[in-house]
């Protein structure tokens, strides 16, 4: 078995239900940038623990950009993870095969390995992972191609291309190799048409998958068929609501696949809402609901595990639609507006992704901080939304996380439940991540300050990981209105995490010694 860089196994064991599909348990973020030929740091969120364990590997020698999608295998193990321009495994190394993504002057021009290369350039949903069913060692790995406008030219891009890439894990000694590479599925460098953020769904049989893929301009909608024989191309539909113009957005099924939804940001978009019939891969009862006034152009969206609520985002506004109200439109509730919090970059509301925790998780950009809806299936204010809940230690950055569909949807007569119940019977629920800090930070490792505004407690529990993961210290706190003091100074430099648990409530967060 692959090891994991993860700071709390130690704390919560994994679960042993191998047909649980744990294919979203590895989360994987970095800063986009080299710096004077350094790599940026990268933070993995893990969810085979409870709440998520953080760590901030140094082996990771990737930039997110802008593409991003790490896929783990059904036990939850990284296998390998892409930015858009390359593929690495587990071992954070080139996979066999794995280079040469998306090629063309988009590639030569954003994946060169210099100072400031941000990664390949497709927005946030460019890039899906799928386990080929009967075939679990087998991934076909979906991804968006750009060419630079012929009038325009660069950095004007234009994703003009659907593609597909097969990745065998089982291949040298279980590092992987790339099987077959940019094969073509939508081709649209003629008409120069863009397409859009990619979306996945469990045929009714529970086995296949259907994988849409929309065009950024108009209401067409390409509809594929992953089985046992491989990937093709099955229909197409054009239905609702028309899209004007290149705009960011997020596409996304329902838990159960019963619902599709389309969220974009603009003064003429909003959320375009269809049923969906698993059997035959067909849209249905197309509705759409403008946005509310937002300057922004942020956008996301996201159901709650039942399928009840719908979440969107407009860069400063969090919003909850009831999808079993009469009036679905008249259901809209405003759940919170950005607090003016900066990461340095203000934390606005960007992309959503429900985990397998059942929490909703809301990413901004250009941040290292995480939103949290605690309880999405919860109507109004109750469903427990935290601002910046999450602090990675490094960089989340352009819109660089990746979107899952729900790996653990079953048949139509037997669907399961779209979130692990080992996480989410969990007692463990998160610290509020912006009310806690270390200074100094880096420190020598004397007279660390702790300020954790929980005030109504005595003492917290701390222990510290080192970069492998492993406990180095730990010790039981006394409080003092929410505050303590600490020394470390006979560990040696390097970053650590800090785990902090108190009255059911948890976090982490990164320490640097350095003398």
């Amino acid at each position: 078995m692959r090891t994991f860089l993860t700071f709390l196994c130690c704390l919560v064991g994994f679960t042993s239900n191998l047909s649980a599909q744990k294919h979203d348990y590895t989360w994987l973020f970095s800063e986009q940038y080299i710096i004077n030929n350094e790599w940026g740091e990268a933070s993995i969120l893990d969810f085979n623990s409870s709440p998520p364990a953080i760590s901030a590997p140094d082996s990771v020698q990737m930039i997110f950009g802008g593409t991003n999608f790490t896929m783990s295998n059904a036990e939850g193990e990284l296998i390998f993870y892409t930015n858009g321009c390359e593929i690495h495994n587990a071992q954070h190394q080139l996979m066999e095969n794995g280079d040469g993504i998306n090629p063309g002057e988009v590639h030569d021009v954003h994946c060169d390995l210099s100072e400031h290369s941000p990664g390949y350039i497709t927005p946030l949903q460019g890039a899906l992972a799928l386990p080929k069913p009967g075939t679990p060692d087998i991934y076909y790995f979906f991804h968006i191609r750009a060419a630079y406008d012929p009038v325009l030219g660069a950095p004007y891009g234009s994703l003009i291309q659907l593609l597909y890439t097969v990745v065998d894990d089982a291949k040298n000694g279980g590092n992987g190799s790339v099987e077959e590479k940019n094969k073509v599925l939508v081709d649209n460098e003629s008409s120069f048409t863009p397409l859009g953020e990619i979306a996945a769904v469990k045929h009714a049989n529970g086995e296949d998958w259907w994988m849409v893929c929309p065009e950024k301009l108009g209401n067409k909608y390409y509809f594929f068929l992953l089985t046992s024989d491989g990937v093709a191309f099955s229909h197409e539909q054009e239905i609702g609501h028309a899209q004007t113009g290149y705009f960011w957005g997020q596409t996304v099924f329902s838990p159960d696949g019963s619902q599709f939804a389309y969220c974009v940001n603009n003064e003429n978009e909003g959320v375009r809402l269809f049923d969906f019939n698993r059997a035959t891969g067909q849209f249905s009862n197309p509705r759409f609901f403008p946005m509310p006034e937002d300057d922004g152009f942020q956008a996301g969206t996201a159901f709650s595990p039942s399928g009840q609520y719908l979440y969107t985002s407009y860069n400063f506004e969090l919003y909850q639609y009831d999808l079993w109200a009469p009036d679905i439109e008249a259901s809209r509730i405003l759940i919170d507006a950005y607090d003016g919090y900066a990461d340095p970059i203000p934390t606005h509301f960007s992309n959503m992704q429900l985990g397998p925790d059942c929490r909703i998780y809301v990413f901004c950009a250009s941040c290292t901080t995480i939103h949290v809806i605690h309880n999405p299936d919860e109507g109004g204010t109750d469903c427990n939304f935290e601002q910046n809940a999450i602090q990675l230690p490094f960089g989340m950055r352009q819109h660089s996380n990746s979107i899952y569909p729900n790996y653990r949807l079953g048949p139509i007569d037997n669907p399961g439940e779209p979130c692990d119940p080992d996480i989410v019977n969990s007692s463990n629920t998160l610290l509020p991540a912006k009310g806690i800090s270390l200074f100094p930070n880096p420190s020598s490792g004397e007279a660390i300050h702790l300020q954790t505004g929980w005030t109504e407690a005595s003492s917290i529990e701390a222990i510290l990981f080192n970069a492998l993961g492993q406990p180095v210290w730990q010790r039981t706190l006394e409080l003092a209105g929410g505050n303590a003091t600490f020394r470390l100074g006979h560990l040696p430099e390097g970053w650590y995490q800090l785990s902090l648990r108190v009255e059911g409530k948890q976090n982490v967060i990164p320490l640097m010694i350095q003398r």
